[in-house]
């Protein structure tokens, strides 16, 4: 008589060692191991919150939250490849110079932002941006060319979203840009 294994497949792969934060790790209990940090290849970030809506909405303050990630990307010897500002939540695609870099440069950003969105200071402080954002910020490591296109593409079409297009006509200017025959896809 068989023997059947109550054990699932997928058990047997590994879990992603690229990939931290946002709904990945939301409990203390699915977090054995710290963020993966890569000085080598590039990284994707996205900052997500649900407050960001109507006056507190990240398109209204664009040009303020593109001059504080250069700033702090200057400060902190981080280089900045592309960002996408979506209105509840930015994705940034970066390189990191040193691993202890990341911290200084996530705290100050995701503070800057939030001073600069919600108008609270040391002084003017208000209870309603306590806890702005939605969880820790979603990193992963992008490791190969194919990769990074792929993520420049989805930076691209997440812009042309945050500009009124709907993701399938964005997917459509893409793919037709990117086709041979129309000419290259960035001009």
């Amino acid at each position: 008589m068989l023997k059947i294994s109550t054990h699932k497949q997928h058990a047997l792969l590994k879990k992603s060692t690229k990939v931290y934060g946002g709904d990945h790790f939301k409990k203390r209990k699915g977090r054995q191991t710290g963020r993966p940090i890569s000085t080598q290849h590039t990284m994707h970030f996205v900052l997500r919150s649900k407050k960001a809506t109507g006056a507190w909405s990240f398109l209204r303050h664009k040009a303020k939250i593109k001059q504080i990630l250069e700033q702090f990307a200057k400060k902190n010897g981080v280089r900045l490849k592309t960002s996408a500002n979506v209105g509840n939540h930015l994705h940034i695609h970066l390189q990191l110079t040193n691993r202890h870099t990341y911290r200084a440069f996530i705290r100050a950003v995701t503070g800057a932002i939030v001073m600069a969105v919600t108008g609270t200071s040391k002084w003017n402080k208000i209870a309603a941006a306590k806890n702005f954002w939605d969880g820790r910020p979603f990193s992963r490591i992008v490791v190969g060319f194919k990769a990074m296109l792929s993520l420049d593409d989805y930076i691209i079409i997440n812009q042309m979203e945050s500009q009124g297009y709907s993701r399938s006509e964005t997917r459509f200017l893409l793919r037709w840009q990117s086709d041979p025959r129309f000419g290259p896809l960035r001009v």
